[in-house]
């Protein structure tokens, strides 16, 4: 779309624009020294951790959007539109598709190549559906802003439709007590009761909120104590939770589990797990994981394949060499993006470059406006943990997007975006009633 910001220099193609690569794009724009170029099907960046906040009302559209043209002009790189359709290594090249005008499907780019000399892939994951019949045709999945905002626009119809009504009951099914899960049931609740507060709709007690998972026991990643922390808030505010149990098959209205039953739904939400984009299979000679997911060495460099990295979610590295392999969060996205931002210019210059580590920082989970769990490691190698509860949990959940947010704009922008957050929230009504 744009011209280079830098002609003769060399060429860093970044595809995908999500916590990884956005991060990545704006360190090594600001060198100086490198034409970077950032490449993504959408828009907008959007900090993928609230995404259940969005579905639920509790964002409004386009409030945490970060422009990729106004961002990149400010960070000196430059952002191409389009999505990624293939890779030639051989010729250093990718092949984008063209792109439509949103409301009226009109072209307004053709498809295009553009050349790199170092490519990284950064283009995320899905939910996994496990092939589970019915999953894609009739359940509501919160991969993007887009899923979430439909999502948002079914459960505001449901509130209104049943509001007044004592018999009618609103029925939630969540597969999948991860935290992606589990803080969307908890942000259910708290929002239901906002719209009844400010909107005059029934409250939360009007929900049947059930989450389900094969795991025993909801956030089985976590120490059990955390993992008990949470059950235990979701208990209280209602939620009904279904461990040990996989589901068959999902039919409209319905899901039907392992055990012989079923749990009817009024809305129905796959959040269980993750797999890389169907369309990694055709994208390159790239070596893949069994859940579609790019294979990279030590050093973020997808195996075989020259002058390409891979990082985020869309690939599959190890913690440590011969470890296990690095979570899926937006913590690790931010540490492989600060280790790609260090060691490619590194290695351009012919340096010697450690390997990638992967360091937990801990676990946090939003279980509403006021209150989260979760642990932060300690002791050496972090082999203890210390549990986080409450408030103070809660304030460390929220720097976290702060900290991101002072990546992308430094921290004067971001006090400043901090202080927007406040006002927005003790002027107007916290939850979106359209």
């Amino acid at each position: 779309m744009t011209a280079s910001k830098r002609p003769g220099a060399h060429t860093v193609v970044i595809v995908g624009g999500g916590a990884a690569g956005i991060e990545l794009a704006a360190r090594l724009g600001k060198r100086g020294d490198l034409d970077v170029a950032l490449v993504d099907r959408d828009a907008s960046h959007f900090w993928k951790p609230r995404l259940h906040e969005l579905a639920v009302g509790l964002l409004g559209d386009g409030e945490e959007a970060v422009p990729y043209l106004a961002h990149a002009q400010s960070h000196g790189y430059r952002f191409e539109p389009g999505a990624l359709r293939r890779v030639d290594a051989a010729a250093k090249t990718i092949d984008l598709d063209e792109v439509r005008f949103p409301l009226t499907d009109e072209v307004i780019l053709p498809p295009r190549t553009l050349k790199y000399d170092t490519l990284v892939l950064a283009f995320g994951s899905r939910v996994n559906d496990f092939g589970t019949p019915g999953v894609l045709e009739f359940c509501d999945m919160l991969d993007s802003p887009a899923q979430a905002i439909d999502l948002r626009r079914k459960l505001l119809a449901l509130a209104l439709r049943t509001a007044g009504d004592p018999g009618q009951r609103i029925r939630i099914g969540i597969v999948g007590a991860g935290a992606t899960g589990v803080e969307l049931a908890a942000e259910l609740h708290h929002a239901f009761n906002d719209m009844h507060r400010y909107g005059g709709l029934d409250p939360a007690s009007k929900l049947d909120i059930t989450l389900m998972d094969m795991a025993p026991r909801v956030l089985p990643n976590v120490d059990p104590r955390t993992s008990e922390s949470a059950e235990k808030i979701l208990l209280r505010m209602g939620v009904t939770i279904r461990t040990g149990v996989g589901v068959d098959e999902v039919k409209a209205g319905a899901f039907h589990l392992s055990d012989g039953s079923s749990v009817p739904c009024d809305i129905q939400v796959w959040a269980a797990g993750v797999t890389g984009h169907d369309v990694v299979k055709g994208l390159g000679p790239f070596e893949l994981s069994r859940d579609r997911r790019i294979l990279v060495d030590g050093q973020l460099k997808a195996q075989g394949l020259p002058d390409i990295y891979a990082m985020g979610d869309c690939a599959f590295a190890t913690t440590t060499p011969g470890g296990p392999s690095v979570p899926p969060t937006a913590q690790a996205a931010h540490q492989q993006a600060t280790y790609l931002a260090r060691a490619l210019p590194r290695a351009l210059k012919g340096e010697a470059v450690a390997p990638f580590v992967y360091r937990s920082k801990g676990t946090l989970v939003s279980l509403g406006s006021r209150q989260a769990t979760g642990e932060l490691p300690s002791g050496p190698q972090g082999r203890s943990i210390i549990p986080m509860r409450g408030w103070f949990a809660k304030m460390l959940y929220v720097s976290l997007q702060q900290l991101h947010r002072a990546t992308l704009h430094g921290w004067p922008r971001a006090t400043a975006l901090w202080l927007a957050d406040w006002l927005r929230n003790t002027t107007l009504p916290p939850v979106k009633l359209h």
